[in-house]
């Protein structure tokens, strides 16, 4: 599994607003900056967060972008499904999956791959990330 660089670009945004949570809004010029990222790309990107309730934009000569929750309760699986969909390892993973071959001897592997794959990534949050504890 890849992960396509929309994903890894809205990570790398929440994280630099996870680092400013409560100190007000954050531009994208200052995301980018910060993290070298392409403006253009990234109002793409944050358009579909705020789509998803993970940041919110505000208007404005003081505006740019807040997280929509608090870093705690948004985890790395929020962040990159919000942008990609639904996490799949491969075409048996997929949902509804986009093989018939439930026969399949490797199928369980995958599917347990899958299950701790979206675990994982479930339980690490954006606090988690700045405290060093993903």
């Amino acid at each position: 599994m890849k992960l396509s660089p929309a994903a890894e670009f809205a990570v790398r945004g929440v994280v630099v607003l996870a680092e400013r949570y409560g100190q007000g809004p954050v531009t994208l010029d200052t995301v980018c900056a910060l993290r070298d990222l392409s403006k253009q790309y990234l109002t793409k990107i944050f358009g579909t967060l705020a789509r998803a309730g993970i940041v919110t934009p505000i208007r404005g000569k003081h505006g740019g972008y807040v997280l929509g929750r608090e870093p705690r309760t948004i985890s790395l699986l929020d962040v990159i499904e919000a942008i990609e969909g639904p996490i799949a390892m491969n075409f048996c993973q997929s949902d509804p999956p986009r093989c018939d071959r439930e026969e399949c001897p490797v199928r369980p592997v995958w599917t347990e791959i899958q299950k701790m794959l979206r675990e994982r990534l479930a339980t690490v949050t954006l606090a988690d990330v700045l405290n060093g504890q993903a």
